[in-house]
């Protein structure tokens, strides 16, 4: 299957050559099928709408390319990439931007209006999508009549009404409370399974990664990481996870101080903006972390915000300090990956080992490493047998390994053997 997305060597730099030039993505590699539901996850500026908007054909690549649908967003001339917009790709923002004095009808129908459709043919297809997404009541109102759940709704079906390939939602229950946010997100999957459309997602909230097939978790412009998920609700598995390994997993670049220090401010701080709290997760996990004293953590509490405090009253910071003490003693640190290594862990580390000694390889760290991952991603099956033949093969500086043709025939050969050889099944405990 070829993928719908490809991107190989992306870049985008704003005020190139100038001195505040700045990487907004840096060296993104990742291919996307038709019909996956991916996340692109990470804080605030970690590139990860930059990479939306090149997929979208609104921000354009300094270098590399972007395929989708078998064409270069950066190449399509004018009219092309209208129908691009129209026919490939549909977006949903967090900030709805619906159309002010149009009613909700007009608003949803407007994509196919532009499409010169028959307007019988668009008033089925906007009636079919309101009337699914529970809105068709509400064709009449107008925008600031709606409730911003309904708003969104409405927002998606617009977005749908051209029936594009490709979704593709940035933040879109940014703006939402909890409830309606599990309304749009459970939407947005019911799209996905019902009609197999690919989406493509961007949040900074873990609890927004439930239905994804997989997640690009982002960092400074870069992927970190890619976690194919085990826990959609179709998965069936067991929901006894705890609030700390759910964020540890989220958030697999920060350390234990910073998950407990999140973990707490989840548990006593919710009234605050999510910059006030970014920078409160700081300073708790500072004193986590044994660079602070209590004495302090109650001073940076309640000192004026020009001072770099968070203006509390002396008391309110003082009871702050005591129960985040009282919690740091209690909470449930999840330990670091390279102190309990799983199973399938262990078995890579040892097909790994093998490999090397059998083929006399000679790698350094960094080949080391990515040999590992190579071997973890087929290995919990987040790649198909071809997908790891091809990827392997590559030339390192296009992600692969970079070695002898015929050696790497050899190492694939190997590992198909290696999937259905016992004595790399049995758990080395």
């Amino acid at each position: 299957m070829k993928p719908i997305v490809k991107i190989t060597n992306l870049k985008v730099i704003y005020n190139l050559g100038k001195v505040n030039e700045y990487a907004a993505l840096r060296d993104i590699n990742l291919e996307i099928y038709p019909g996956e539901y991916v996340t692109f996850f990470g804080p605030s500026g970690c590139g990860k709408s930059t990479l939306l908007y090149t997929i979208a054909g609104l921000e354009f690549p300094t270098s590399g390319e972007v395929i989708v649908n078998e064409k270069n967003t950066s190449q399509l001339k004018h009219k092309e990439l209208v129908d691009f917009h129209r026919y490939t790709v549909g977006m949903v923002f967090q900030a709805y931007y619906l159309i002010p004095h149009l009613n909700i009808l007009n608003n949803v129908m407007l994509p196919r209006i532009f499409s010169v459709t028959d307007i019988n043919k668009r008033l089925e297809k906007a009636n079919e999508l309101m009337n699914r997404f529970g809105i068709g009541d509400l064709a009449k109102r107008r925008p600031s009549q709606l409730s911003g759940g309904q708003q969104q709704r409405v927002a998606i079906a617009r977005a749908l009404v051209n029936d594009p390939l490709i979704l593709l939602a940035d933040e879109p229950v940014g703006n939402l409370d909890s409830k309606n946010s599990e309304i749009v997100l459970k939407l947005i999957d019911d799209i996905h399974r019902g009609e197999k459309k690919t989406i493509i997602h961007v949040s900074h909230n873990p609890k927004d990664l439930q239905f994804s097939d997989r997640i690009y978790y982002m960092k400074d412009g870069a992927i970190e990481k890619i976690v194919q998920n085990k826990r959609r609700p179709d998965q069936q598995q067991s929901s006894e996870t705890s609030e700390s390994d759910s964020l540890s997993k989220a958030y697999p670049y920060l350390d234990k101080n910073e998950i407990e220090a999140k973990l707490i401010l989840n548990q006593i701080i919710s009234k605050y903006s999510i910059e006030t709290q970014q920078q409160m997760e700081k300073v708790i996990s500072k004193f986590i972390g044994g660079k602070i004293t209590k004495s302090q953590l109650v001073k940076a509490f309640d000192n004026p915000i020009e001072k770099g405090g968070f203006d509390l009253y002396k008391q309110t910071a003082k009871n702050m300090a005591d129960l985040i003490d009282e919690l740091a003693k209690n909470v449930k640190v999840v330990e670091k990956e390279t102190k309990q290594e799983s199973v399938l862990e262990k078995r890579v580390k040892k097909i790994k080992s093998y490999l090397v000694e059998k083929y006399d390889l000679k790698l350094n760290y960094d080949e080391t490493k990515r040999l590992e991952k190579f071997l973890m991603d087929r290995f919990d099956f987040s790649l198909s047998e071809i997908r790891f033949d091809q990827k392997i093969k590559k030339h390192w500086n296009d992600g692969g390994m970079g070695l002898h043709k015929r050696t790497m025939n050899k190492i694939c050969r190997e590992i198909k053997l290696i999937m259905f050889n016992k004595k790399f099944k049995e758990d080395e405990n």
